[in-house]
């Protein structure tokens, strides 16, 4: 079974179960904070330098 075969399973499995479907959603906001919070940083940052 090919990689993509795999994911398909995956993704398959995952829209199907309300309760994976909402830790993934769950994971996928908390990067999506952690990479704001990063940015704002390096914004900050960069203006400290200017």
């Amino acid at each position: 079974m090919s990689e993509k075969d795999l994911e398909g399973k995956l993704i398959e499995k995952i829209i199907k179960d309300p309760i994976l479907l909402r830790k993934l959603c769950d994971r996928v906001y908390k990067l999506m904070e952690e990479d704001i919070r990063n940015q704002q940083e390096r914004v900050c940052n960069h203006r400290r330098i200017l």
